[in-house]
């Protein structure tokens, strides 16, 4: 589900200190009650840890009703747990559970408001559910966290050629190709654009740029889709 880094944003709130005197008894309790609570909150984090990298290695073997059971155990253990939310909305997302998906990444943008990659993979299954405002939106967001989000650019570009704005969709996949010089995928998308707008020059140079990297990179399939519709868009010049 495209990339899965974090952000994160701080709020400080300003608390007013107040002196207690306990009596020397009470101190030693406080301190003790203390001091196992930080070890009991430690221990919990710790094996929230273990259980969400075991949901990731469950995920990767495509074991994803296990993958699934580790990431809940993670989040039980630790109900801050954004990365654990995320993953296991990918997952449902695999599981084409898309509502449970859309809730996961709400519920981690919830915890961590400035998390790019939560709102760009809630805006793919949005896109997915035919919610194609609302996925753009969310691109829009991902990329205002992160302005060098070259995915969110590609997919935000894409909802606006399926919505008839060619201009905005080109000037996203523009930004794409800018932040990655060699996206594959951005050229091949571009060039169906120019081709779909009548820029038949433009969009054979986009396409065979893009079946070039595709080739280079060992994507066969990509390659010949790229060239089956150089192929095309020949024909009828």
């Amino acid at each position: 589900m495209g990339r899965n880094f974090n952000l994160a944003a701080w709020f400080v709130v300003s608390t007013i200190a107040t002196t207690v005197v306990l009596q020397p008894q009470r101190i030693l309790a406080a301190t003790l009650q203390a001091s196992n609570t930080q070890a009991v909150r430690e221990t919990s984090q710790t094996t929230a840890t273990l259980e969400y990298q075991q949901g990731l290695t469950a995920a990767a073997a495509g074991n994803f009703p296990q993958a699934i059971g580790k990431f809940d155990l993670a989040i039980e253990l630790n109900p801050g747990y954004v990365q654990a939310y995320i993953e296991r909305g990918n997952v449902r997302d695999s599981l084409s559970d898309l509502p449970g998906a859309i809730a996961d990444y709400t519920k981690a943008i919830a915890l961590d408001p400035q998390h790019a990659s939560a709102y760009y993979n809630r805006g793919t299954v949005l896109s997915k559910s035919s919610k194609r405002q609302e996925a753009i939106a969310d691109y829009t967001k991902a990329i205002g966290i992160d302005p060098q989000y070259a995915q969110a650019y590609l997919n935000r570009g894409n909802e606006l050629d399926d919505l008839g704005n060619v201009a905005g969709a080109l000037a996203d996949y523009n930004l794409a190709i800018q932040i990655r010089p060699n996206y594959a995928l951005a050229y091949l998308n571009r060039g169906i654009t120019y081709g779909r707008s009548g820029d038949q020059a433009k969009a054979i140079a986009d396409l065979q740029r893009a079946a070039n990297l595709f080739k280079a990179k060992g994507d066969i399939d990509k390659y010949s889709r790229a060239q089956k519709i150089i192929r095309d868009i020949q024909s009828e010049i």
